[in-house]
């Protein structure tokens, strides 16, 4: 995987051929440790470590199938394989390892999925790996994503994942059509959340999402470290999603810009030190208006995607702004799904609304214990009330603007 990824930075095939060797002999030991349909499961596995989907406080290692998650895995590095050998010209190799990952991956959906779609695991996790990996039939992906949100809704639109599913559920969300919700969760602000821990002082990314509890008190499980990368991988996310920057070709020879929106930015932007040179890619959506700077290094492309633009931009090097109209606000927002529906009936506009889109639904005698509920805790019993919420949030928002 570490060989793979430094050549896709840097474009140097070198790393690719000094690690041939061990990433093939890899993907060779995990084959030979296969049982008779192919797959991975047997030995000791950490699964998803740490995630918060498991009663059981002594299993740390969450309640996805841990052999699906290995097998997950084993398909991945062979397609890593696979493209090495590509890129180092060796046909036969190439050809080996194309073949072990298609018959590996008709065991793995024998094994791990129905035939409607259902998974093993139907964790977020579960649904992540299934999706940004590819290996979920592409009939199924539909069906796998609402699973996703589902969950998601289930657990008050907050993230379980642990250090397998984290560091893709935002990128699995974003490039699902789901982009919304990816920003919900980067911004959530209580426990469990990455703004969580920022809140509680973190000045480094802890090992658990609760590490220092809200009283001020450590966790005290006996493995507590504040200095851990597994969750800080939401960084790459930024980079790539939010403020767009994705390469196309090694070394970022060719590059996409591509920024999107999170409500709560307004400003957000990147730079990065190129093997070309310098790569620069702001964006702002604020007083109706939204502007692109993107500076592209000599010897290099960039693909330019505006938001809420259809156009795209294929340039060479030099310094480019767009600057266009929108009616599009980024601004933080008085009510949102984590409004409380108490708060949400305190405001006669939403009242009305709620009256006229489903009468008598305040009047019920059961009402009363859903005021203190959010709109996105709800929605895990109602989703198809959203868009009667989002309809009633948009109306209060835009009366207090006015």
């Amino acid at each position: 995987y570490r060989p793979w990824v430094v050549y896709q930075i840097y474009g140097d095939k070198g790393i690719l051929e000094e690690n041939w060797k061990c990433m093939h002999e890899w993907v060779d030991y995990i084959k030979n440790n296969c049982g008779e349909n192919g797959l991975w499961q047997s030995g000791f596995q950490y699964g998803d470590w740490l995630a918060l989907d498991k009663e059981e406080s002594a299993d740390r290692t969450g309640a996805t199938d841990k052999y699906m998650l290995a097998n997950a895995y084993y398909l991945y590095v062979t397609e890593l394989v696979k493209k090495t050998a590509e890129v180092l010209g060796k046909d036969e190799e190439a050809k080996k390892y194309a073949e072990l990952y298609e018959t590996t991956l008709d065991a793995f959906r024998r094994e791990y999925y129905t035939e409607t779609g259902r998974i093993v695991s139907e964790t977020q996790t579960g649904a992540i790996i299934s999706l940004y990996f590819n290996l979920a039939r592409e009939k199924d992906r539909k069906r796998i994503l609402n699973t996703l949100l589902t969950n998601i809704a289930n657990h008050k639109n907050h993230l379980a994942t642990g250090f397998v599913g984290t560091p893709y559920i935002c990128h699995t969300l974003s490039e699902n059509g789901a982009h919304e919700m990816a920003a919900t969760l980067f911004m959530k602000e209580d426990y469990p959340s990455w703004l969580y821990a920022v809140n509680m002082g973190a000045t480094t990314i802890w090992e658990r999402w609760n590490s220092i509890k809200p009283d001020g008190t450590f966790d005290e499980s006996g493995m507590n470290s504040l200095n851990h990368y597994a969750y800080g991988s939401v960084g790459d996310w930024m980079y790539r999603k939010v403020a767009g920057l994705s390469q196309l070709e090694p070394g970022y020879k060719k590059f996409q810009v591509k920024p999107m929106f999170v409500k709560g930015i307004e400003e957000w932007g990147t730079e990065f030190d190129s093997v070309y040179g310098k790569i620069v890619a702001n964006t702002s959506c604020k007083a109706g208006k939204i502007h692109v700077h993107v500076e592209v290094p000599a010897n290099t492309t960039a693909v330019i995607v505006l938001p809420e633009k259809e156009e795209v931009h294929e340039v060479g090097s030099g310094v480019y702004d767009y600057e266009y109209d929108t009616e599009t606000s980024l601004a933080v927002e008085r009510f949102s799904m984590d409004s409380t529906l108490g708060e949400i009936v305190a405001e006669p506009l939403a009242v009305e609304m709620f009256n006229q889109m489903v009468p008598g639904m305040l009047e019920g005698p059961m009402i009363q214990f859903a005021y203190g509920m959010t709109l996105a805790e709800l929605l895990g019993a109602t989703p198809q009330a959203k868009p009667m919420y989002e309809a009633v949030l948009n109306a209060l928002n835009k009366k207090e603007k006015n």
